[in-house]
Parts: structure tokens; sequence; C-alpha cells
């Protein structure tokens, strides 16, 4: 049986259901859960319900009352999801807060508070973010513009960096201009590179701890490199 497709322009409700495309230019609601193909919105935009869409592009206020299921999806502006967020692919760039995030590639740029774990193949982050769990994945990199919290780092390869762009959002913003750090209570990993990390413990085969880090305890198996300019407490081979 063919899904048909919906479309709001302009102000509208519609119900939820399971369509070929759904389309909101405006401000939109579906009352309920939605399954489709493609969803795209511009605007405000709620949803009721849960969402699960092959292709996901919003753009605007995006909200969703339950849990959001997508393939592929780009999001800009503001980007709310109050339960659990599944994605093979998904970028953000702007404010987003959501539940737990699990998927394949997940990129935001911007602001993210997460109520859950990051659980990806590859975690990309870029601004300042607070993450009640875990971010865990074979690669994680972060770009930090401003304080930013998490309870620990887990992965393959993890590289966590100040923001080098004085063009950055928030430093125009907020003038905090490179004044980005990161505080956890653990990163464990295979191959670390660290800056402007405040931690308990450390644990890596190759770790390398750069300037403006705080660690009570390294614990490495092959090499250590700790800069001059960071503070770490112990250091143990094993």
């Amino acid at each position: 049986m063919d899904r048909k497709s919906i479309s709001i322009a302009g102000s509208g409700k519609v119900e939820g259901g399971v369509y070929d495309r759904v389309k909101i230019s405006g401000s939109g609601k579906v009352t309920g859960d939605v399954e489709a193909e493609e969803f795209k919105g511009a605007g405000a935009v709620t949803v009721e319900g849960s969402l699960r869409a092959r292709r996901f592009d919003v753009s605007g206020a995006f909200k969703a009352e339950g849990d959001l299921d997508i393939e592929e999806g780009e999001a800009s502006g503001s980007f709310k999801v109050e339960g659990r967020v599944t994605a093979r692919e998904l970028k953000v760039s702007g404010a987003a807060k959501c539940g737990p995030i699990q998927g394949g590639y997940i990129r935001v740029n911007g602001a993210l508070k997460a109520k859950g774990d990051i659980e990806a193949d590859t975690v990309r982050l870029s601004g300042m973010f607070k993450v009640e769990g875990l971010i865990s994945a074979d690669r994680v990199e972060i770009r930090l513009e401003d304080h930013s919290k998490a309870r620990e780092l887990g992965g393959e390869v993890i590289e966590v960096r100040r923001e080098s762009s004085w063009g950055g959002l928030l430093g125009r913003l907020f003038g905090t201009h490179g004044k980005g750090s990161l505080e956890v209570e653990a990163v464990e990993g295979d191959e670390l590179d660290l800056e402007w990390v405040v931690a308990e413990v450390v644990r890596g085969r190759v770790v390398r701890i750069g300037p403006g880090c705080r660690i009570g305890r390294v614990e490495y198996q092959e090499s250590l490199e700790a800069s001059p300019e960071a503070e770490v407490g112990e250091e143990v081979k094993g």
C-alpha cells in the first residue's frame, strides 16, 4: 500500500501515523507518534510523541516529546528530544537537549545537554556540553569553547583540544574565546591526546597529557608524554 504524504505551510496540526513524506514550514504540530520515509521541518515543529524516519532534516525550533529514531539527519537551531536519540548519522548545529544518544556518526556543533550516555562509532563535539553519563565511541574528537562536563570518556582514540577558531559562535556571544575545559571522572582508551582536561584518572596505551590538564593519576602501558604546563599527580606504567 502506498503511503501518503502530508504538508503544512503556515500554521497547522496533523495526526500521527505512517507517511511517505512529512513537510512542515512555519508552525506545525504532529499529534502522536509518526513514522515517515522523510521528515522535513522549517520553523517551529513539535511532535507530540516519537518520530521514526529514514531521512530527517529540520531547522529552527524542533521538539519531540518521545524518542527519535532516524537513519540520516541534520538539525540546526534549537533541537530538543525528551526521549532517546538513535541515529546512524546525525549532525546538529545550535543548541541541543536530549536523552541518551546511540548511533554511528554523531556530530554536535554548539551547546549540548544530554541526560544519559552517548554511545557511537564516532563522536565529534565542538563548543560546550554537559553529558550526565559517559561518552563512548571508537573515536572521540572534542573541541572546547567553554567549560564542559561528562562523567567519563571511553574509546580507542580520544582527542580533546580547545577550539582554535576565534570566530566561534559561543566565543562571540560570551567572550569565552579559547577558555574551554573539560571536567570528567575518568578517561580510558587506547590512544589518548588530551588538553585542558581535569580528571581523577586517565588510563591508556599511548598517552599524551597536554597543556592545561590536571590529572590525579595516569596509568599507561607503552608511553606517556606530559607537558610542563600540565599537572599530573601520579604516573604508573603497567
